[in-house]
Order: C-alpha cells, then structure tokens, then sequence
C-alpha cells in the first residue's frame, strides 16, 4: 500500500532497532532523528537525513526546525538504561508534538507497547480500555492519551501501534532463553507469550502511514502465536541442540494476556510474513 505523495517526507524519530529497517522500507526522502545520529551498519542510505536530537535536551526551536519538513511523523522511541522512562514517554513526547504545532503533518503513528495492556488471564483486543496496575505500562498509557490527545485537538490523523514483544535479527528469540545448567528455570513457564517480528512490525508502521486519512485507531501488533514460554523455551533449547530446561514448577494451565491483532489484519490489511514464532509446536508439558 502506497503512501500518498503529499504525507512525505516521513520523519521517524528514533533510528534504532525498529526506525533503522523502517527508514530503510520508506520512500525517500525521509528523515532519521536519533540522540546520538549515527548509523551503526555504514554511511546513511541515500535520501535519509539523519539528525542527532535529545528529545530532552535540545532546544525548542532546533526541535521545530529540524522537523519542519516532514509531513508526517512515526514516534519509535526507546528509553536507554540510563534514561528516566516518564521524562522519555511523557517529556519527550510533549515537547516533541509541541515543536510540530506549525508543521502540517498528515499521519502521527506512535509505537506503543501491549505494556499499555492490562496483564490479566485471557484474550485482549483493541479496543480493550483497562489499565495496566504496573508502572511501566502506566507510563505507556499515558504516553498514548497524549499522543491521542494532541491529534484531536489539533484535527491530525493518528495511529497508535501497541507492539507485542519485538524480535528478529540481532535480537533473535534464543537471547530470551537465558541457560543456567545449574538452576532450573523459575516458575512452571506457562505464560503466554506475546511477541512480534521486527519485519512484521515494519510492515504495520507502513499500513499506518498509508491509512485513510478518516481513520485513526489504536492497532495491537502482535503475532498469532501464544504458546507459553514453557513450550517456547523448549522448541529454542531443541533448535540449539540443548535439552528442554527444566521448571521449578510442574506445568499448570496457560494464563497471562493473549494479544488479538483483528484490527492489524483487518484495518491496516497487514498479512503476517511471521504468524508464530518460526518454532516447531510442542506440548506445553514439555
């Protein structure tokens, strides 16, 4: 689905694991902030203007001039271990919408998180409007108010991707298999996962910046595949030629949140390159 000429330039701020391929997929030109602007893998691809802003520390007007040319904006912007995530998620997202005010933007897609989620047992779809209790999802929900706040007030189209745990090159699933011979892995791993390939996720911030203009919406990325760490941790263990780790609890029954990606499928009409998580399926007894 093609974006429509007048919504570039896109300006995708935060040019890490997900704004870097992203960037790479969009038409050109297009504009790359990140806090430190470099470009880990060379020279920036031709038509990227890469710029290096601090969300919180550059000035006000270096903020609006830089963003001044794009028409419309992807917010994919990760706290650092270092950073304070409110003064990111909140501050950061604040001030950032505030140096747009004068810039005729035609899409704001915001990347969430499914944090923003109630963790409750059980199916949760888009439209769900409980709360997280966590900290962290709190912050993430906040964030989203502001970014929806801001688009209504100000007549912009908007789409809030909520994205599911991201994975795929440089961060493939096995890191999430920590192996400790020694100790068995806590708990009876019967958590339902909720993940998300970085290619897929592409793909949804795409369908976002192509959407009618008459729709906005908040859009769970998520992939179809649930099945809980216990049964995960196994397929990962067998593809590394290691034996299934051990639990210190006997399997019980799947509980924790199961992400519905309806309206990925539906609205932004994605069709999943990777539906589950490139495993072999496994009995959540293993």
């Amino acid at each position: 689905m093609p974006l429509l000429a007048g919504s570039l330039p896109v300006a995708v701020v935060g040019a890490g694991f997900l704004g870097r391929p992203l960037l790479h997929a969009l038409p050109r030109p297009a504009l790359a902030i990140s806090r430190t602007g470099t470009w880990p893998e060379g020279p920036v691809p031709e038509g990227i203007s890469l710029h290096a802003l601090d969300l919180l520390a550059t000035d006000d007007s270096t903020l609006a001039r830089t963003l001044a040319p794009a028409r419309s904006l992807v917010l994919c912007v990760a706290a650092g271990r270092s950073q304070d995530r409110r003064a990111v998620y909140i501050d950061g997202t604040r001030r950032l919408l505030r140096a747009c005010l004068d810039v005729p933007l035609q899409r704001i897609v915001y990347t969430s998180s499914t944090s923003a989620l109630p963790d409750i047992d059980g199916w949760i779809d888009d439209d769900c409007p409980d709360r997280p209790s966590e900290p962290r999802g709190q912050i993430q929900r906040d964030a989203e108010d502001l970014v929806r706040e801001h688009c209504e007030t100000h007549a912009i189209p908007w789409v809030i991707l909520r994205l599911a745990g991201l994975y795929g090159p440089g961060r493939e699933l096995l890191r999430l298999y920590r192996d400790d011979p020694g100790a068995p892995q806590p708990g009876d791993g019967m958590q339902a996962t909720n993940l998300i390939h970085r290619d897929d996720a592409v793909q949804a911030c795409l369908a976002a910046l192509a959407l009618d203009p008459r729709h906005s919406a908040v859009v769970n990325v998520c992939d179809d595949d649930h099945r809980p760490r216990r049964a995960m941790f196994a397929a990962l263990a067998s593809a590394a030629g290691r034996p299934a780790p051990d639990w210190q609890l006997p399997p019980g029954p799947l509980r924790g949140k199961q992400v519905r990606n309806d309206r990925l499928q539906q609205l932004l009409g994605v069709r999943l390159i990777h539906p589950t998580h490139a495993l072999p399926d496994l009995s959540p007894g293993t």
